[in-house]
């Protein structure tokens, strides 16, 4: 006979199992194994901007021998991705909506991706990093955005918004990482002690505590031989490459933060995952700068060099290099080279790329000094190598007036269609497919759906993503009908799931990862979501067994 509390977890099984069939988390069959698994995400741009960096380096790109397809990047609510949901599909095989960190979508999505049933609404859904974790493998995070960015965000946490950038970071504390190298430090320190913080958790304390070594800047990054870290080299977001040898060299550059990324990961025997993202080739499109594009990219392409090197040189390593969705609609060729086709040559395409020192973010924080034509000229001038007229820097004082934090995208569209060849058609991201490479066992082909990306890396890692779920997220609502579940939200901050199970009370912080009976602290193997829109709490399987006082082992993992 089947006990009632089996019958629940069979049927919270049936309906993983329902999940994989309306959004897609299917196993990916028959594919090569790998020890590690390294994922390294571009993130906005598309084939042309790869074309447009090969001409400027002159060269190979280092991924070009391992163009293997593309990736459709349509999310669950819209035809052109948001960041947040393109890489929350790589991270968890769930296409889900526009701004929703690793959690699955709600009712409203594209008639070609059906609805979820309610109960699925806004749920946590499962990483690869967690799933890597829980195998004993070695993980680590490498960005030059702020690591509780969209991007990296997906795969460190779950939030119904990417905006959730404290509790983001709460999660990814919280997980255990082994290494997280880039910047958002405000994010781990309280608002007196100049962080954004507000919930009285002091996260950097938290991570000296336990044993976590703190590194700010490339010379303390390179002394590292081992253990667990956390690099946190801004406060908030790193440098563009094209100024950081200028504004903060002490700055290390993503292909050197790659590199001892592996070098500590790889002593894991077990293997590793490890997610690397270029993250500012985006904001280099949205700004329509065609400087700063270059340089980001062009050190994305070290990068991935980098974790090339090693999977050559390991031979059981899977590599993925890709981005998330296209930005800023750009080509090489706009609408002065018209008719221009016999005489656009190599090097007059390339000329004023190659004067450009400084890229639209550092200018304009010159021009806001003094906002006056003048010294619009002589910042352009100093920066990218222009002689502008005086209506021209108008032209951008007035692009830029309306604008708050992106003032500087005035510099590009007033500049480019007359002094470049290179055309842009917005500042947003745009839907197009994007190419995908991949070297080392288990890689994928052909024309493949972004959650397909997660399928990949789990197949490649033996990882059972259906059952990683389950074991992870458990609506602690249904789990103890034959109890009392509420929320305490009575500190704003820090609301705790309380769960009362035949007089036995149970306190679970939100975005933490232990579980308090009543004065035992237990440490668990995953971190307690909240989802606000639907009053849902999920905890670890690993909870629910010990409030219950269950010794039964959880349920494997491996494939």
């Amino acid at each position: 006979m089947i006990r009632p509390e089996r019958h629940r977890w069979l049927a919270a099984g049936l309906l993983a199992l329902l999940a994989i069939a309306i959004l897609g988390v299917a196993p990916v069959l028959a594919a090569a194994k790998a020890r590690n698994v390294i994922v390294l995400i571009a993130d906005g741009c598309a084939s042309e901007q790869h074309t447009f960096a090969r001409w400027f380096k002159g060269a190979p790109l280092s991924y070009d021998p391992y163009q293997v397809g593309a990736i459709k990047t349509y999310i669950a609510d819209s035809v052109i991705a948001d960041s947040a949901p393109a890489a929350s599909a790589f991270a968890t095989g769930v296409r889900t909506n526009d701004k929703f960190i690793s959690v699955g979508p709600n009712q409203n999505t594209l008639s070609v991706v059906p609805p979820p049933p309610e109960e699925l609404w806004y749920k946590p859904v499962a990483t690869v990093l967690e799933g890597a974790r829980l195998m004993k493998k070695a993980t680590g995070i490498v960005a030059t955005s702020r690591v509780t960015h969209a991007t990296p965000a997906a795969y460190i946490a779950h939030a119904p918004s990417r905006g959730d950038e404290d509790d983001i970071m709460e999660q990814a504390v919280h997980q255990g990482i082994d290494v997280v190298f880039g910047g958002g430090k405000r994010h781990l320190v309280l608002k007196e002690f100049k962080g954004r913080r507000t919930d009285g958790d002091n996260l950097y304390e938290h991570l000296k505590t336990w044993g976590y070594q703190i590194v700010e800047n490339r010379e303390q990054m390179q002394s590292l031989a081992s253990g667990r870290v956390y690099g946190m080299f801004a406060a908030s977001h790193m440098d563009p490459e094209i100024d950081r040898p200028r504004l903060h060299p002490g700055q290390p550059t993503l292909a050197e933060m790659t590199r001892k990324a592996i070098e500590i990961l790889a002593r894991n025997k077990n293997g590793f995952f490890l997610m690397v993202e270029g993250s500012q080739v985006d904001w280099a499109c949205h700004a329509n700068d065609p400087a700063y594009l270059l340089s980001d990219l062009l050190a994305f392409d070290m990068a991935v060099q980098a974790a090339l090197d090693f999977a050559r040189k390991d031979g059981n390593t899977l590599v993925l290099a890709m981005s998330d969705h296209n930005t800023g609609g750009f080509s090489i060729g706009n609408y002065a080279t018209d008719g221009l086709y016999p005489r656009m040559k190599v090097e007059k395409f390339l000329e004023p790329f190659r004067r450009m020192q400084a890229s639209s973010i550092a200018m304009m924080a010159q021009i806001e000094k003094d906002k006056t034509p003048a010294r619009v000229q002589a910042v352009i001038k100093d920066g990218w190598a222009l002689e502008i007229t005086d209506e021209e820097a108008r032209k951008i004082l007035a692009a830029a007036a309306p604008r708050a934090d992106d003032a500087y995208y005035a510099i590009g569209e007033v500049l480019c269609p007359k002094y470049t060849y290179v055309g842009w058609t917005t500042h947003g991201h745009t839907g197009g497919d994007v190419p995908l490479f991949a070297f080392g066992p288990g890689k994928p082909g052909g024309i493949v759906e972004a959650p397909d990306i997660a399928r990949v890396c789990a197949s490649a890692m033996g990882l059972d993503l259906a059952r990683l779920n389950e074991r992870l997220f458990v609506d602690a609502a249904k789990a103890f009908a034959d109890g009392k579940v509420g929320v305490d939200k009575s500190d704003p901050a820090n609301p705790v799931v309380k769960i009362d199970y035949r007089g036995r009370p149970a306190e679970l912080p939100v975005n933490k990862n232990f579980l308090k009976l009543g004065e035992r602290l237990f440490p668990l193997e995953g971190v307690v979501v909240y989802a606000p829109a639907t009053g849902r709490a999920y905890i670890p399987l690993q909870a629910v067994r010990m409030i219950r006082g269950e010794k039964a082992a959880l349920p494997g993992i491996a494939n």
